[in-house]
């Protein structure tokens, strides 16, 4: 509902809902969340946009559809033209704002960090791309150059190459088992008119979160998101809900590419909980004590004895129930699938045991690199974006303490409920 249409229906344009961990949640009144919170350790402000939509929300014949339109929403808008000489991209330049946007499988988030006196001409520009982008099959030729070099590159990179693979064969039906980048020929085939028709379905005040973060009164905010956001109205329909859900995985699944890119790689793929339950932190604990740096059960075993030149981890709290993946470089002369056995070894003992020290070593490492993520705001925003992705903010406050709690007893208690054989894709690339 429009600033004045709220007015005259006696409703209060902007409206607390909570605050929580020194953040402040409000919803305006066409559906927008703002996330504010106050931090005068510099002279600066960071906003970040976190739409409600990744790749997981694409269908078959628009993967990529995000990816894109985070590309064209930094073409003109209604009110920021190239030709008046205010684009959107050098309009913030010029102010001395640090800037980007990211695409990835729950979410597409815009931000920037700007200097606090400059901050409310941030947020109208972003009021402005949020329903007034512009762009037309000009602007897509002009990034398309871009997108395909994207696009070749993770087809050249071996381990993104493997990544993906092993992600389409561990989910059979979930939109997780598409690239965020899209597919090749969804790519080549967008147009402009099928890019807006995505941008009209998703791209509404009430399918976002605004976050502000910095140097900068509450009042202040609140003047400037009604002012800018609140006469953007609520999106004419419902916004469309995922309603595919992964089946459970019962047996083993196996991936093996052969293809000359100068590195073999084994990896090992686990089915995990989303982020909001309650068993995750306990899951991405147990992905550290695994590979989680030097002295990691993986490290000692596979790179430690000449089997493998490194080993890495990922485990991500997404939105619906996702995957940890344990990936090693292999060693030439080293069988790939020797790796895999020992990797499973490793994985399998720690659903028997996990020692004290190991779990303190693992939190110590969790817990520093959160510090680390939330100093400054610019970057606080970002990892509350991720939570926001995850369907609750409050994670990117909540996970520390929940780490904190965990004991041996969590550790392999998950071990034997997610890190199953029945669970398992492997994934094997060799020249």
């Amino acid at each position: 509902m429009p600033a004045k249409a709220a007015k005259r229906a006696n409703i209060k344009p902007i409206k607390k809902v909570r605050s929580a961990f020194g953040v402040d949640e409000y919803r305006l009144a066409n559906g927008l969340r703002v996330l504010y919170k106050k931090e005068t350790g510099a002279p600066v402000v960071a906003v970040c946009v976190t739409f409600h939509v990744g790749s997981r929300n694409e269908s078959a014949g628009v993967t990529g559809s995000t990816h894109i339109l985070e590309h064209l929403l930094f073409k003109d808008s209604e009110k920021f033209k190239k030709e008046n000489g205010n684009s959107i991209t050098d309009y913030l330049e010029w102010f001395g704002a640090v800037m980007n946007a990211t695409t990835w499988l729950d979410r597409t988030n815009y931000f920037e960090l700007i200097p606090k006196e400059r901050f409310a001409e941030a947020l109208e520009m972003e009021a402005d791309r949020m329903r007034g982008s512009l762009f037309n099959d000009v602007d897509l030729a002009s990034e398309m150059t871009v997108v395909r070099n994207e696009y070749e590159r993770s087809r050249n990179n071996p381990f993104e190459l493997l990544d993906e693979e092993v992600m389409y064969k561990a989910f059979s039906k979930h939109p997780y088992r598409i690239p965020t980048i899209g597919l090749k020929e969804d790519i080549e085939g967008s147009t402009a008119a099928k890019l807006r028709e995505f941008y009209n379905i998703f791209y509404w005040p009430n399918n976002a979160t605004l976050s502000v973060f910095g140097d900068v009164s509450w009042k202040e905010v609140e003047k400037s998101v009604i002012k800018h956001f609140g006469p953007i109205p609520t999106a004419p329909h419902t916004i469309p809900q995922l309603k595919v859900r992964e089946p459970k995985q019962t047996a083993k699944r196996t991936v093996r590419i052969k293809k000359t890119m100068g590195v073999t790689i084994a990896e090992l793929m686990y089915k995990v909980p989303e982020g909001r339950n309650k068993d995750f932190a306990a899951v991405y604990v147990l992905t550290a004590i695994l590979a989680g740096g030097f002295a990691s059960r993986l490290q000692h075993a596979l790179v430690d004895k000449g089997l493998a030149s490194d080993v890495s981890t990922m485990c991500f709290p997404l939105y619906d129930p996702g995957f940890a993946t344990f990936t090693a470089q292999v060693v030439p002369n080293v069988a790939p699938a020797k790796v895999l056995d020992v990797m499973r070894k490793e994985i399998a003992a720690t659903a028997k045991e996990i020692s004290k020290e190991e779990l303190v070593r693992a939190k110590e490492r969790i817990l520093a690199d959160a510090a680390n993520e939330r100093d400054g705001v610019f970057t606080e925003t970002r990892v509350t974006s991720e939570a926001i992705a995850g369907g609750d903010w409050t994670l990117a406050y909540r996970f520390p303490k929940d780490v904190q709690t965990l004991t041996t007893a969590d550790i392999t208690r998950v071990a034997k409920k997610y890190f199953t054989p029945a669970q398992e894709t492997s994934g094997i690339l060799e020249p």
